[in-house]
């Protein structure tokens, strides 16, 4: 039967499996709907600010337009009455532009202020068609007079009546923005300025309908603020831009939403961790009912195996003598000997007696290597094939094979030790890995003798460079490759200029070091691929494939100038040692490696008979390749 702390752990799992998921959805919804509602609320406290701040600046635009405005036209009426009084003369009609004012009828119009200029006809027909209309004596009005080039340009019309009607008007231009204060403009608000009639006569700023797209985009829900101008009969709008309201609530969206989504995927990360381990215990304790039950149908079974157990035992120590192996059985506790088999007895040379209480560690040889033993024995639990050294009773050692492994003895600790005896094993390994050793030795030494003897075929004994055999060998070789590939090939034939005189004037054996430094200068300097040898005497040859003739005779002449001009220290004496060269190339001259060197050797006495040091290229044959 399955157990109740089982039973009761199955039956919670399930539950929590089927509650889980409702819970967090729950969860989830209540989180959202509360992000949602911040940010509606975010959003509604946002469009009332700006509609606050609208009505504000609408305001303050509406007072400063009709201060203005007013003491314009209270400017503009000292010219109805005759004379030239005191007034007049000091007034600069401000804000009107350049201060200039016309009065207009119905034949004509008059300058009556600022610089002269004619007024156009547009706004001489503006003026004529307001008179018609009777508008009322001394009233201020505004027209649109605005042009492409100047869309906040406003016409300035104060009506003079008489009982007769409207004959004349004094008329002047305004710019908008001059009526409004500097720092209301900072804004960049959007402004509209219509008539009664609701006709638009000026507007201010970005488009409203760019505007309330982006409020739109961003949640922000406004809309214009209107006012009534007193002084003249027109209606003033504006629309504020959002961007400055919209930024931080918009970064406040984001922080809001970045924060619930990262505990709803928390949170999911948690129920599918959380799904995960109930359905491990679910799974756990399906098998353990499985196991509970296998175990109830071979609990008979078990029974009687047990007591064959404890009848084998009894035959433990007899079992034990009969193996070849020996073994000790120890006192965890006090590490000393309590049993031990005939093997061990015969192979450390004591009698069971003997060896009965006798400590573990008295038959180690070495103290730290039963300390590191025990040490690992009690952090593995068991050890096998160990070689250690163990102390005998003459006073011998004895290399052996040890295994050790805790178990229960007569309900206590204990080890139990086999070891078997592998001296002589160990000598034999001995003499295998002596001779192993000479083996190695004598390969070694065949090695370098073959090294020897390959330097010694392929090299020329003075320089170190490639003797005449192996040059034409490994140049024939290169020579094939370059024609299969067809690729260029040149070689290059040197002797050194005046090299008996050397030998004349400072001996064979400086003659020697002179040769070997030389080769050493054009070794380094010459490529990787090519193949620099000694063709007796003072004479070398280099082959140089995928070189061209024309390269082949730089790279030649660019090491002849280096050698020339830098002096070699050659038994206390300051040598400068030069050569002459030729150089022929294979889709040139000929296909055969015999050829071309014989081309390029006569190309070197041609630059001997021109005066040595230099270098020169052979002529293209007749029959070369193409």
């Amino acid at each position: 039967m399955t157990p109740p702390t089982l039973q009761q752990a199955e039956q919670s799992a399930l539950r929590m499996s089927r509650l889980l998921p409702v819970l967090s959805a729950l969860f989830l919804l209540l989180l959202w709907s509360v992000v949602v509602e911040t940010l509606s609320e975010r959003a509604s406290f946002a469009s009332q600010r700006i509609h606050t701040e609208q009505h504000s600046w609408l305001n303050q635009a509406v007072r400063g337009i009709d201060t203005r405005l007013q003491a314009l036209r209270e400017d503009m009426l000292l010219y109805r009455q005759p004379g030239d009084g005191l007034a007049r003369q000091t007034s600069g009609l401000y804000p009107l532009e350049s201060g200039r004012l016309w009065l207009v009828d119905n034949q004509e119009q008059q300058q009556l202020h600022g610089e002269l200029l004619t007024l156009d006809t547009a706004a001489q027909d503006s003026v004529r068609q307001l008179l018609e209309q009777h508008p009322v004596d001394g009233k201020l009005l505004l027209l649109d007079a605005s042009t492409p080039r100047e869309p906040e340009r406003l016409q300035i019309v104060v009506p003079q009546c008489d009982q007769g009607g409207c004959q004349a008007a004094l008329t002047g231009y305004v710019r908008f923005s001059e009526l409004l204060d500097s720092d209301l403009l900072a804004d960049d608000p959007h402004i509209l300025l219509t008539d009664s009639s609701n006709n638009a006569l000026l507007t201010h700023g970005n488009g409203p309908q760019k505007l309330e797209s982006y409020l739109d985009s961003k949640l922000l829900h406004t809309s214009q603020a209107q006012a009534e101008l007193a002084s003249v009969p027109l209606r003033l709008s504006v629309h504020l831009p959002p961007q400055r309201y919209a930024e931080p609530f918009v970064l406040f969206a984001l922080y809001l939403t970045g924060a619930a989504t990262l505990m709803s995927g928390t949170l999911v990360i948690i129920l599918l961790r959380v799904g995960r381990r109930l359905g491990f215990i679910l799974q756990r304790s399906e098998e353990v009912n499985q196991a509970t039950h296998l175990l109830t149908l071979t609990n008979n079974s078990l029974r009687d195996r047990l007591r064959k157990l404890i009848e084998e035992q009894r035959d433990q120590q007899t079992l034990i003598d009969t193996v070849q192996v020996g073994v000790l059985l120890i006192d965890a506790e006090h590490k000393i000997v309590i049993t031990a088999n005939e093997a061990a007895s015969r192979l450390l040379g004591y009698t069971r007696q003997a060896l009965y209480r006798r400590t573990l560690e008295s038959l180690f040889t070495s103290p730290d290597q039963y300390r590191q033993l025990l040490a690992l024995l009690q952090e593995q639990q068991q050890l096998s094939e160990r070689e250690v050294e163990l102390n005998t009773r003459h006073g011998e050692r004895l290399w052996s094979v040890l295994s050790m492994r805790a178990l229960l003895f007569r309900e206590r600790s204990a080890y139990v030790l086999s070891f078997v005896d592998i001296t002589d094993r160990l000598l034999h390994a001995q003499r295998l890995e002596e001779e192993k050793q000479a083996t190695e030795r004598a390969l070694s030494q065949l090695q370098s003798t073959q090294h020897e003897l390959y330097q010694r075929a392929t090299c020329d004994d003075l320089t170190g460079i490639a003797n005449r055999r192996h040059f034409l060998s490994g140049a024939g070789k290169a020579l094939d490759l370059a024609r299969l590939d067809n690729q260029p090939y040149s070689v290059a034939v040197l002797d050194i200029d005046h090299f008996k005189s050397i030998n004349d004037n400072y001996g064979h054996a400086s003659g020697d070091v002179a040769l070997q430094r030389m080769t050493q200068f054009i070794t380094a300097a010459l490529p990787a691929e090519a193949l620099f040898g000694r063709m007796g005497g003072e004479e070398f040859a280099i082959t140089l494939p995928g070189y061209g003739l024309n390269e082949a005779h730089a790279l030649i002449d660019n090491i002849r100038q280096g050698l020339a001009a830098q002096a070699l220290g050659i038994d206390s004496h300051q040598l400068h040692i030069t050569f002459s060269a030729g150089v022929a190339e294979r889709k040139r001259h000929s296909n055969q490696l015999s050829e071309l060197l014989k081309i390029a050797d006569h190309a070197m006495y041609q630059a001997k008979h021109n005066g040595r040091n230099r270098v020169e290229s052979a002529f293209p044959t007749l029959d070369s390749p193409h």
